[in-house]
C-alpha cells in the first residue's frame, strides 16, 4: 500500500492557526511577542525540505503538530522591549523522546532552518555527538536534505573530512560541522548554535562547557539537546540537563530562556509491574507513534522484552524513555538514593561513629568514610574523597565523570601535586577525630602505608586491619544491600558515592558469600569498599559476646 503524504500547504494551515493562538496569548503580557512573519517563514521553509530515509525518503517534511509548535515557539518568540528587544526568548532547549521518533531528522532540519532562515552573519553551527559517527547522524541527514534541493545544494560546499557544510553569506562564511565530544580540537569555537545528540552517552561535561562558553559573543545563542533516556544517572546530562528541564516542566524552577518538549511517563503510570505492555501509555512517550515507531514494531519489542530482563530494560529505556539501571546493577539507583536528607557535620559532632579507609594507588581516588549509627538502625554516612590535583584532567578523561564539578562543590578534596598527599589525609583524619567519637577505623591490611603507621603511633584512632576476602567482606556487603532496601543508609545523596555504588560488581562464592569485586568493577568503587569495611568493624564491635560454657573452666562432674 502506497503511503500518502500531506502537502506543504497542510502544515502552513496548522502553523497559521498556532501563530494566531500564541499571538493572542502573548498579547496578555508585556514581555514577549510572536514575530508572525518570521515564525511562518521557518515552517514554510521546513515544509519544503525532504526526508532522507525509509518510506518517507524524498517526501516533503511530514511535521507532527508538536514539531510545528516547537519551531514557532523557539524561533518566533521575541522580547518585546528592554535590553533584549527583538531578540529570541529561548536560548536552551531539550527535546526528550524515545528512539525511532525522528530525532536525527528533526535535528538536521533545525540546523538547516537556522542556516538559511536566520539572518545572523558568520554562523558557526555544530552537531555534537559522543563519537564522530554519532555526530554525523544529524550532519549527514542535513547533507542528504540539501542534495535533494538543487537551489540550496548549489549554495553550499560540502566536505567529508572534516564533515562540514559551508556557504557564503555576503562577505561572511556560515558553517555546520559534525564534532565528536572526545575530539582534540574543541577549544576556541565561536558558536552560534549547537545540538547534542544522546547527551547521556557523552563521556563528560567538557564539550558541553566548551560549546556554551563559545556562545558568549552571540546575541542569540542557541543550544538544543535531543536525547533518549539512558543508564548513566551519574553523568552531567542526567544531572545538569535532564533534571533541570524536568524541574522547569514541574514548575519547580522558572527559567524563561529554557524550552522543553519532554515525552515520558509519569511515576503514577509506572506503578503497576506490567505498565510497559499498556499500549495506551506508549503514545505518551512516543509523540510520533503509529508513523515512527509503528505499533507492530513496538509489539515485537514487547515480545522480546518478555523473554529476558536485558531486553525489558532496553525496551523501557529506549522506547518508553524511562531511566533505568543496567541489568547487572547491584543496588538500583532509586533504591540507593531513596529517603535521603542532608548530612550536617555540626549535628554529627560528638556522635559515636566508625570509619573505613580505602587507600588507593598514589595517583587514584582515595576514600576516608565515617558511619554514624542511628536510633532504629541504619547509618548516617559522611564520605571524604581525595585525588591528586595534577591528575584531575586525566581522571576526567579516563573515568568520564565530572571531577572538577565535584571538587567545586566540595564532594572531593584535592591534594597538591600528581600523587596523593597522605599528610593531607592524615590531617583531615586528625581533625575528624577531634570532632567525632570515632570508635575504630578499618583499613585494608594489604594496602596500608605510613599513614596507618602514623595514626597508630599517634593514637589518633584505633586502626584495625580488615581483610578483603569473602570471610571478612561478605557480611557487611550483604548488610549494605539490606539497609539500602530498608532505606536506612543516609548519605545525603552524595554524587560521588552514588557513582561508586553504580560501579560495583559483586563476586559470589559457591556458599553465596558476597564481596565487591575490585577487578571487575572497571570504574571506581573506593567509597563502597570503605563503607563495607566501616560497617564490618561496627558489626564486630557491637556483636553480643557468646555466652560462656561453664564446663570450659571446671570440666565435667560425675553426678553419681
Amino acid at each position: 500500500m502506497k503511503k500518502e503524504f500531506n502537502p506543504p500547504q497542510h502544515y502552513w494551515k496548522i502553523a497559521k492557526d498556532y501563530i494566531i493562538k500564541k499571538d493572542i496569548e502573548l498579547q496578555k503580557e508585556d514581555k514577549f511577542y510572536i514575530d508572525k512573519q518570521l515564525a511562518f517563514k521557518y515552517i514554510k521553509f521546513g515544509s519544503l525540505i525532504k526526508h532522507t530515509a525509509g518510506s518517507y525518503a524524498g517526501a516533503n517534511f511530514q511535521f507532527q503538530d508538536w514539531q510545528i509548535h516547537s519551531i514557532i515557539d523557539i524561533f518566533g518568540t521575541k522580547h518585546k522591549s528592554g535590553e533584549f528587544k527583538g531578540l529570541r526568548k529561548y536560548q536552551r532547549c531539550l527535546f526528550f523522546m524515545p528512539k525511532k521518533n525522528g530525532k536525527s531528522e528533526f535535528g538536521a532540519l533545525l540546523h538547516l532552518l537556522v542556516f538559511f532562515v536566520d539572518k545572523e552573519f558568520a554562523k558557526k553551527q555544530y552537531c555534537v555527538g559522543k563519537s564522530l559517527d554519532q555526530a554525523k547522524l544529524v550532519h549527514s541527514a542535513a547533507v542528504t536534505m540539501l542534495r535533494q534541493e538543487k537551489d540550496l545544494n548549489d549554495e553550499v560546499h560540502i566536505t567529508k573530512k572534516p564533515p562540514k557544510i559551508t556557504k557564503m553569506n555576503g562577505a561572511f562564511e556560515d558553517e555546520i560541522e559534525a564534532l565528536a565530544s572526545d575530539a582534540d580540537n574543541l577549544e576556541g569555537k565561536n558558536v552560534s548554535f549547537f545540538t547534542t545528540d544522546e547527551g547521556h552517552t557523552h563521556p563528560n561535561k567538557e564539550v558541553y562547557q566548551i560549546m556554551t562558553d563559545g556562545t558568549a559573543g552571540r546575541d542569540e545563542p542557541l543550544e538544543i539537546h535531543i536525547s533518549t533516556a539512558g543508564y548513566n544517572m551519574q553523568g552531567y546530562f542526567y544531572r545538569d540537563i535532564y533534571l533541570y528541564f524536568k524541574k522547569i516542566k514541574q514548575g519547580i524552577i522558572k527559567d524563561e530562556t529554557a524550552y522543553q518538549s519532554m515525552f515520558e511517563l509519569d511515576e503514577k503510570d509506572m506503578e503497576h509491574d506490567g505498565f510497559w505492555k499498556d499500549e495506551e501509555l506508549w503514545v505518551k512517550a512516543n509523540p510520533n507513534l503509529g508513523k515512527s515507531p509503528t505499533y507492530s514494531y513496538m509489539r515485537n519489542k514487547v515480545k522480546l522484552a518478555e523473554q529476558s530482563e536485558e531486553s525489558l530494560i532496553a525496551f523501557k529505556t529506549k522506547h518508553l524513555n524511562v531511566w533505568c539501571d543496567k541489568a547487572d546493577i547491584w543496588i538500583k539507583h532509586n533504591v540507593w538514593t531513596a529517603n535521603q536528607s542532608p548530612i550536617n557535620e555540626d549535628e554529627l559532632k560528638g556522635r559515636k561513629c566508625y570509619a573505613g579507609l580505602d587507600l588507593s594507588s598514589v595517583i587514584d581516588l582515595t576514600c576516608w568514610l565515617l558511619i554514624f549509627p542511628k536510633d532504629g538502625g541504619g547509618y548516617d554516612i559522611l564520605p571524604r574523597f581525595f585525588i591528586p590535583k595534577d591528575q584531575m584532567k586525566e581522571r576526567v578523561r579516563r573515568d568520564k565523570v565530572p571531577y572538577f564539578d565535584w571538587v567545586k562543590t566540595g564532594l572531593i578534596n584535592t591534594t597538591e601535586g600528581n600523587v596523593i598527599d597522605y599528610g593531607f589525609i592524615e590531617k583531615q583524619i586528625k581533625e575528624d577525630a577531634e570532632k567525632f567519637d570515632i570508635q575504630m577505623c578499618a583499613y585494608d591490611r594489604w594496602n596500608s602505608s605510613s599513614l596507618v603507621t602514623n595514626l597508630t603511633n599517634d593514637e589518633v584512632v584505633e586502626m584495625v586491619p580488615f581483610g578483603q576476602g569473602f570471610a571478612s567482606m561478605s557480611t557487611p556487603t550483604k548488610q549494605i544491600e539490606v539497609l539500602a532496601l530498608q532505606e536506612k543508609l543516609n548519605h545525603g545523596d552524595n554524587e560521588v558515592l552514588n557513582w561508586n555504588c553504580a560501579n560495583v560488581v559483586i563476586k559470589k562464592d559457591p556458599s553465596d558469600n558476597y564481596k565487591i569485586d575490585k577487578e571487575k568493577s572497571t570504574e571506581k568503587v573506593d567509597g563502597m569498599v570503605a563503607l563495607a569495611m566501616a560497617i564490618g568493624i561496627a558489626i564486630l564491635d557491637t556483636e553480643e559476646p557468646e555466652e560462656k560454657n561453664v564446663y570450659e573452666d571446671r570440666g565435667m562432674r560425675d553426678l553419681n
